[in-house]
């Protein structure tokens, strides 16, 4: 699935959920509980679709990994020199400054990946408000998840839908991985929202 494509199907998916998210925030109240796990869950959404958005090609993340490391050492060496540490300071010195960028690293890529996916998907989508009853929200989201899950089949590639296949791919592709994390997200909100409307239905008459 080409990259545009994907956003494309991303930024629908994320106008759906908008919707869905603005009518069941406006409903949560103080002891709502289910419908605030429900707007907690389809936040969280919103940020797995935008960093699904923001990964890199495979070459060029490591090209950048590399680009980066390189300074690194290069930036650390030159301290140590400049601060008149000896061989065994400046190994010492690269070496400290490779382990915290190395733990950095998670956390600066996540960073580069949202910012990355905001750029790709473009501003949040503003929610039609009133265009949906909270009733209609499950559907609406339901509708979300078919496009989500397409999305993330087609990445996966045709004849590659069996369970083993898609197993192996959401262990390797960064993007199917994220976008089965959105698809847990999603199903979790949708049965957030069905357990207050249970309840909602067992209160009347």
């Amino acid at each position: 699935m080409s990259g545009r494509a994907l956003h494309a199907e991303l930024t629908a998916v994320r106008a759906l959920v908008a919707d869905g998210l603005a009518e069941v925030g406006d409903a949560a109240g103080a002891g709502q509980v289910w419908l605030r796990s429900a707007c907690t869950r389809l936040t969280a959404l919103d940020g797995a679709l935008v960093e699904a958005a923001g990964m890199m090609a495979a070459p060029v993340w490591v090209a950048a990994v590399t680009v980066v490391t390189f300074g690194v050492v290069a930036l650390s060496a030159a301290a140590a020199g400049a601060l008149g540490l000896g061989a065994a300071g400046v190994l010492a010195v690269c070496g400290l400054a490779l382990l915290g960028t190395l733990a950095a690293g998670p956390w600066a890529g996540r960073r580069v990946r949202l910012l990355l996916g905001r750029r790709r998907l473009g501003p949040p989508p503003v929610p039609a408000r009133g265009a949906v009853a909270l009733a209609e929200v499950p559907e609406r989201l339901l509708r979300a998840r078919v496009r989500l899950v397409s999305a993330a089949l087609r990445q996966a590639g045709a004849g590659r839908w069996t369970v083993p296949h898609l197993r192996r791919a959401i262990r390797t592709d960064p993007v199917i991985r994220r976008l089965a994390h959105a698809d847990l997200l999603l199903c979790q909100a949708v049965d957030c929202l069905e357990r207050h409307l249970g309840e909602l239905r067992k209160d009347l008459p």
